[in-house]
């Protein structure tokens, strides 16, 4: 039998999901004659994105009586994520899903999801990035990357903090702690105004540090923590959802133009009309992952974000904030999130 702590291996992952290894997934309602579009991205095939770009996939060649066809290609076998990128672009491949951090070293207005604190729960989360804020965001990925950009962002999640110490409720309960964060610099500012320590870990070795003690805690979303076994070297898990990401849905320009304009429609609607089942099925397995990672012994706790706006707010981390992205951008931030930052 196969351990059940040890992750799945990608042919094992691939069976378990009912895919078969030796194609991608192409819809029963194609035909020769139609046009035929690829999506690639690099996620498993047990996620919620890969699910419902399969089910939007159906729902595309459906209506569109087989004229369209979308072939769904995961775990990155079309390409690595920057590689996908750079196919769309190339025409290699139509499509592809990719994350606002993947966008942000070239793109200023992606790194906004990353703003500490800036959103706090989903309640306000999806209004903002349906709204002005998206908008905004999606702009600058088509100005300047020469992308078209589906309306709708699809959800990769909210970042968490654990730790082995002392569970983390407060902002000044943080202090002296050494935290492992991503290579970010605007990241790495907002855990050393919140009186941290960032540490930079591969992921390959993180849980040697945590065991060995060389780090206090990190930071990251909850597929990780059960992926890595985190539960096993920490104790304590604050949802702090101190930052978050989501996942563009991407298309090649030329490729979109040349769509006749009823498959244009198709394509729009119904990829964006699957982003709230995504999202609420994302929401879904964060709870799932929850509830598993307490019966291992974790404990969770919600925390008082307040307290970690106003130390960043005294620490000079919004004004510097402010000062990289100027006065407009600033306001539409905080008009539409709601938050006085």
């Amino acid at each position: 039998m196969t351990d059940p702590r040890k992750p799945l291996s990608r042919r094992l992952a691939w069976q378990a999901a009912g895919v078969a290894l030796t194609a991608p997934m192409i819809s029963r309602y194609a035909r020769a004659s139609g046009i035929t579009w690829r999506i690639g991205h690099v996620a498993p095939v047990d996620t919620p994105l890969h699910r419902y770009l399969v089910e939007a996939a159906e729902s595309i060649s459906k209506r569109s009586d087989g004229r369209m066809e979308l072939v769904v290609v995961p775990e990155g076998k079309a390409g690595i994520q920057s590689g996908l990128l750079a196919q769309v672009r190339n025409g290699g491949i139509e499509m592809t899903v990719t994350t606002c951090t993947q966008l942000a070293p070239t793109l200023a207005a992606c790194s906004i999801p990353s703003i500490g604190f800036l959103f706090g729960d989903h309640s306000r989360l999806w209004p903002a990035m349906d709204g002005e804020l998206g908008q905004l965001i999606r702009g600058q990925i088509a100005t300047q990357q020469g992308l078209e950009v589906l309306e709708k962002i699809w959800d990769f999640g909210f970042r968490q903090i654990t730790t082995s110490s002392r569970p983390i409720r407060t902002a000044a309960d943080l202090s002296g702690l050494k935290i492992r964060t991503q290579v970010d610099a605007d990241q790495m500012d907002m855990f050393r105004s919140l009186n941290t320590v960032p540490v930079v870990i591969t992921l390959s070795y993180l849980r040697k540090a945590l065991e060995h003690h060389q780090i206090d805690g990190q930071e990251g979303m909850l597929p990780v923590v059960e992926y890595a076994r985190l539960s096993e070297v920490q104790t304590h898990c604050a949802m702090t959802n101190h930052v978050w990401d989501g996942l563009w849905l991407c298309a090649n320009p030329t490729a979109w133009k040349q769509l006749p304009e009823r498959l244009q429609r198709i394509v729009a609607n119904t990829l964006n009309g699957f982003a709230p089942r995504q999202r609420a099925d994302s929401l879904k397995m964060e709870t799932s992952l929850r509830e598993s990672l307490t019966k291992g012994g974790m404990t969770f706790t919600d925390v008082d974000q307040a307290s970690f706006r106003d130390l960043l707010r005294s620490q000079g981390y919004y004004a510097r904030i402010k000062a990289k992205f100027g006065e407009q951008t600033w306001n539409v931030m905080q008009k539409t999130t709601g938050i006085t930052i």
